[in-house]
Formats: structure tokens, C-alpha cells, sequence
């Protein structure tokens, strides 16, 4: 695609969150952070390091609102993974060359298998420890976590699986937020945005194992 199409992406994911943020009665400021998000997730599908920047940001922001609305798993990972993590990745990226072939490596058959069993391991633990709490969506927020602090650790050692599991994540993270939105009022801003990101992952990932083929 050229930067004119590219443009026009980013355009569409804009109108959408705004529309989506006003006709749902969304606060200015979950509509801001789904904006930061917006610009944050299409910029790395396109193996653009600034977009961490924008990460760092997104990760604070969401983190407060994931806060207030008791998304306590969603809330750990924004503030003490997501936005340490995107520093590091900005750093990171920046070192290497900016070309999708040179940046992303693909992971052996027993990093997967290591892989499959800790995202497991985390999920029953954090099950549990969010059971014990006052969150809401229990379950849902801690599948969310574990595809989140997967794809976010993936994306930092530059794995090409990072855009699988951040399909996976945009998919959770859609449920999670009609959940709060449906609960709540407010928060559908934040599920059109996990939609956009499910979106720009499958197009990262059409990039990543069919394009190249």
C-alpha cells in the first residue's frame, strides 16, 4: 500500500472511534485514549517504531480507565508491562533495520511449546488471584492479560508470532470492553478500538505468512 492508502486507514479508524465514542455517550477521554491506541497499533503493524511511543502513552491512559472501571488485570499489564515494554521496544526497533525481513524472526517449535504452556500457567494463576479481588469479567480480563503480555513480549524480541497472539488479544479485548460497556455505559469507544486492533493484525499477519510465501 502507499502512504495516500495508508492515510486514508488511518482516517476510517479515526471517524469510527469518534462515532462510535459519541453515539455510545463515551467520556471525551476513553475516546482520546482509543485514538492514541488507534495510532499506536496501526503504526507497529507496519513495523513503524515511533508507534511505541504512542504505546507508552496508550499504556497509562488505558491503565487509569482500566482502573476505574475495575479491570484490575487489564490495569496491572498497562502500567507495570505495557508501557515499560514499549519504551524498550522504541529502543529496541530503533537499533535494528526497519524492514518487516530484517526485524521479525520466527520462533522453533519448542518456543511454541514453551510459549503455549506459560500463557496457560499465567492464565490459571491470574485467574485465581482476580477471584480473590474486586474485578469485574473475570474470566475475559484474564484471557485478555494472557494474549496482552504475550503479544507485548513477543513484539519487544521481535517474534513474528506477536501478531497472532495480538490478533487473539484485539479479539478478547472487544469482548472485555462490550462486557464494561453493556455493565456500565461507557467503555465501547475502547471495544471499537480492540475491533480496528483485531483488524490491523490480520492484516499484519497476511504480510507476515502469505504475502512473503
Amino acid at each position: 500500500m502507499n502512504n495516500k492508502k495508508y492515510r486514508l486507514i488511518l482516517l476510517i479508524q479515526f471517524i469510527i472511534i469518534l462515532l462510535s465514542g459519541i453515539f455510545s455517550s463515551d467520556t471525551w477521554y476513553a475516546i482520546g485514549v482509543s485514538i492514541i491506541g488507534v495510532v499506536f497499533n496501526f503504526l507497529v503493524s507496519l513495523n513503524n517504531p515511533v508507534g511505541f511511543l504512542f504505546g507508552f502513552v496508550y499504556a497509562i491512559t488505558n491503565g487509569i480507565l482500566a482502573y476505574n472501571g475495575q479491570i484490575y488485570a487489564t490495569f496491572i499489564f498497562m502500567l507495570f508491562l505495557q508501557a515499560p515494554m514499549a519504551l524498550y521496544s522504541f529502543i529496541s526497533w530503533r537499533k535494528k533495520k526497519e524492514s518487516t525481513e530484517a526485524i521479525m524472526k520466527k520462533m522453533s517449535f519448542r518456543q511454541n511449546s514453551m510459549l503455549g504452556f506459560a500463557m496457560i500457567a499465567l492464565g490459571i494463576v491470574m485467574y485465581f488471584v482476580l477471584q480473590l479481588s474486586n474485578s469485574t469479567n473475570v474470566l475475559v480480563d484474564s484471557v485478555f492479560f494472557v494474549f496482552s503480555v504475550s503479544a507485548c513480549l513477543l513484539l519487544a524480541f521481535c517474534y513474528k508470532n506477536a501478531y497472532m497472539i495480538t490478533l487473539m488479544s484485539g479479539v478478547c479485548g472487544t469482548v472485555l470492553w462490550t462486557y464494561q460497556m453493556l455493565e456500565t455505559g461507557s467503555g465501547f469507544s475502547i471495544a471499537a478500538f480492540y475491533l480496528i486492533v483485531s483488524i490491523n493484525s490480520i492484516i499484519a499477519v497476511y504480510e507476515q505468512y502469505i504475502k512473503k510465501r
